[in-house]
């Protein structure tokens, strides 16, 4: 059970609900591949992102496959994802 399906995120600003079920249906993703898909504002991204990261829901890590690259994904997030290959 993801957070959204469990009703945690109802006090979260829409951005940030939104921002989270991008990352859990589509991460793990770098901030740029998170600005592609939601079309949000940087500031607007920035932030939902900051919300999450402080409230626990979303983590920053090192890509598995490059580690110089940051991905962002959710603390509840199934480690493998079909849909990314």
């Amino acid at each position: 059970m993801t957070g959204t399906e469990s009703g945690r995120l109802d006090d979260l600003p829409p951005s940030a609900k939104y921002v989270y079920d991008v990352v859990d249906r589509d991460g793990p993703l770098s901030r740029q591949e998170l600005q592609e898909r939601t079309g949000l504002p940087e500031t607007t991204l920035d932030d939902a992102v900051k919300t999450l990261e402080n409230r626990d829901y979303l983590l920053r890590t090192r890509d598995s496959e490059d580690l110089r690259q940051v991905v962002m994904k959710t603390v509840t997030m199934r480690t493998y994802n079909p849909s990314r290959e």
